[in-house]
């Protein structure tokens, strides 16, 4: 037995606890990571729904395109959107938080949870996914278990993300004050059926049901392929054609065909056949489906794509103007948790880099000294080496004096008679 109301509580207790500068991308990443990691698992999981005629076989290939889809988002929580100066001197702006609960009512497809899940934490709510049958049970309660492994390592109350099997909808959605916003995906009858049920506001998301109108035969044989697939598909003929099918809507014109797709349909995919040029345009404009196109298939291989507005609430916000007087074009942004958070973030990175430049100063300084003292003590080599040059020069002077001396004296005594003169003549030499 499912005890809505301990789910409910679990579920405020999760989002008010969150802490608001947590980073719902760096743990959206970490998801997609536990989910590559247990790919085995999950496909093991998959095995026991398909097997059980209780689910389809999960595609690596939407799961990507989903990831892609997440990456390829901004930031919106707590995002100021606008900003201006009123006349009463406020500054007068819109920014972005979140709804608090959300409720998912769907069919139990996969990747319309996974996409649920993602977005509702990147926006900072809790989410309850809800659904009257069990299919894709194994897969789906195992993508939550894996997500509420990684909440808990980021110290995240696990009960952030929910997921319900009950028969009792209205009981449910009938909690105004635990759950502010649903959204349903699936069939026309199915949303018609949570729009009668809730008391609370409720966003319809078509999926996997298609519509088609067929105007004239050219395309008849493309056609047939495409009704033979067995798809959720609602299909309008106009009246003066003959098919060779038998389930379908006659309509009188394309006007008709228009109201009863505007009326009956999912929202999420319609094509008209038709060579009417006129006609075409007319469908592309006025059917109120996400995806329309002319004489081409409705059957697109997509996910549900729900918009991460539908995440959000919009908050107006007015702050005693803090600008001075020929300032007023300075930015400004509300004060939030984040914005702190980032604006200390900011000085830090400031000052690691001051001290970085101080640090790359002084090493530059020192450089430059101990360039100077090489070269000081470079040039004192220098000079002590000329030094030495200038006496070895000398010595080899006088050197060279001596040896002319002797040379001369000695020969002189060698071959003459020695004289008194040349003998006072060495003497005054050698002095």
């Amino acid at each position: 037995m499912d005890n809505i109301r301990e789910i409910l509580g679990n579920s405020i207790m999760a989002y008010t606890n969150m802490d608001v500068n947590v980073n719902g991308k760096e743990i959206v990443k970490n998801i997609f990571d536990i989910l590559k990691e247990d790919w085995k698992s999950i496909l093991k999981a998959n095995k026991i729904d398909v097997k059980n005629d209780n689910g389809f076989n999960i595609d690596e290939e939407l799961i990507n395109k989903i990831k892609n889809e997440i990456d390829g988002l901004e930031d919106s929580y707590r995002k100021v959107i606008s900003l201006h100066k009123n006349e009463n001197n406020y500054l007068e702006g819109k920014q972005t938080d979140n709804l608090g609960t959300i409720c998912l009512a769907y069919d139990g497809n996969t990747y319309c949870l996974l996409e649920s899940i993602l977005k509702s934490i990147l926006t900072h709510n809790s989410l309850i996914i809800t659904s009257e049958s069990n299919y894709m049970k194994a897969t789906n309660e195992l993508i939550v278990i894996l997500v509420q492994r990684i909440l808990e390592a980021y110290k995240i109350d696990k009960n952030l993300i929910q997921i319900l099997y009950t028969s009792r909808l209205e009981e449910l959605l009938s909690n105004i004050t635990s759950i502010n916003r649903v959204i349903v995906i699936g069939n026309k009858d199915f949303q018609e059926k949570i729009k009668r049920i809730s008391k609370i506001e409720v966003y319809t998301k078509g999926y996997d049901n298609f519509d088609i109108y067929i105007e004239d035969l050219t395309h008849l044989s493309f056609i047939k392929k495409i009704i033979n697939t067995k798809k959720n598909m609602d299909i309008y003929v106009k009246s003066d054609l003959e098919v060779p099918f038998d389930d379908y809507i006659e309509v009188a014109d394309i006007d008709e065909a228009i109201a009863q797709i505007n009326f009956n349909t999912s929202g999420y995919s319609s094509s008209i056949f038709t060579n009417n040029k006129q006609n075409a345009s007319q469908f592309l404009r006025e059917v109120k489906t996400e995806n329309v196109s002319v004489n081409s298939s409705p059957l697109i291989r997509d996910i549900a794509n729900i918009d991460i507005k539908l995440f959000l609430r919009k908050k107006n916000m007015f702050y005693p103007n803090p600008l001075k007087e020929g300032t007023e074009e300075s930015k400004f942004e509300f004060p939030t948790a984040r914005a702190i958070l980032e604006k200390n973030k900011k000085n830090e990175t400031e000052a690691m880099i001051n001290k970085m430049k101080k640090e790359n100063m002084e090493l530059k300084e020192n450089n430059e000294k101990l360039k100077n003292q090489t070269m000081m003590e470079l040039h004192e080599k220098e000079k002590e080496v000329d030094e030495l040059k200038r006496q070895l020069s000398e010595s080899q002077n006088m050197a060279n004096k001596y040896m002319g001396i002797f040379r001369k004296s000695f020969f002189s005594r060698f071959f003459g008679k020695i004289k008194k003169e040349d003998i006072e003549k060495d003497i005054k030499s050698i002095s």
